[in-house]
């Protein structure tokens, strides 16, 4: 069964040794120098997270479940368009040199060329029992009958109140089941009762969803019932279902 990395925002799928990991947003620290903040390239430390990862668990394969690329419409023109183009081909080709990489096509990856990567369409694989996709559209029929499937794509946090009156975010794994009426009227021959995982985004720069204040209704996230779901920190603590954390 995949498990969570606590601390680390990805999966360990240990029978096919693979990091899972989603919304990777390569250059969006591009679109923040456009708006005036200058944070500088995170290539380096996105690909040293990556690295770290792989080598703790000695894993042969990386998968990108969606949104390795974070332009969709540049901004900026055909320089920022250039400039991310070539981070996201440093991602890739570095991390290549250790371990497999496959990466599932999220909303902002639809021109996404690689030789050295194994590009799957955004309507997700199934590996096993478990089935991954990124979330942003519907999924395949012939991999809904898993037990598993583990979405990204809405970056999820939860917005909680502190007894003095503010209000502050923490980011979270989501991890439920399907809602059995909305789902056998989309897949009539999958698994109504398998379990879904929505992953915090790998990049922190994402903005997200606010899991327990906002509806969640975009294709395939419409039959995981988040309100019902349980929120789990980046560390790892259960703090409940999200329709009970205001």
């Amino acid at each position: 069964m995949p498990m969570p990395v606590f601390g680390e925002r990805a999966i360990y799928m240990e029978n096919e040794k693979a990091i899972v990991i989603a919304d990777v947003h390569v250059g969006i620290e591009f679109e923040y120098m456009l708006r005036g903040v200058n944070i500088g390239v995170q290539t380096d430390k996105l690909i040293e997270r990556c690295r770290k990862l792989i080598m703790k668990k000695n894993a042969e394969k990386l998968i990108v479940i969606g949104d390795l690329k974070h332009t969709i419409v540049a901004e900026g023109g055909n320089e920022i368009r250039k400039m991310e183009r070539k981070e996201v081909a440093k991602f890739i080709k570095s991390l290549n040199e250790i371990c497999e990489i496959w990466v599932i096509k999220g909303n902002h990856d639809a021109m996404l060329r690689s030789k050295y990567a194994k590009i799957f369409s955004s309507k997700g694989i199934k590996i096993g029992e478990v089935s991954l996709i990124h979330g942003h559209c519907w999924a395949d029929d012939e991999i809904m009958d898993a037990s598993l499937i583990i979405a990204g794509h809405i970056h999820p946090f939860v917005r909680l109140m502190a007894k003095v009156g503010y209000s502050y975010i923490k980011e979270c794994w989501v991890k439920g089941k399907c809602k059995k009426k909305e789902f056998t009227k989309k897949y009539k021959n999958g698994n109504y009762k398998m379990d879904f995982i929505i992953m915090p985004a790998f990049n922190p720069l994402c903005g997200g969803t606010a899991v327990n204040r906002e509806r969640v209704d975009e294709a395939i996230m419409k039959i995981f019932d988040i309100r019902n779901a349980t929120a789990y920190l980046l560390n790892g603590i259960n703090i409940g279902v999200i329709k009970n954390l205001m």
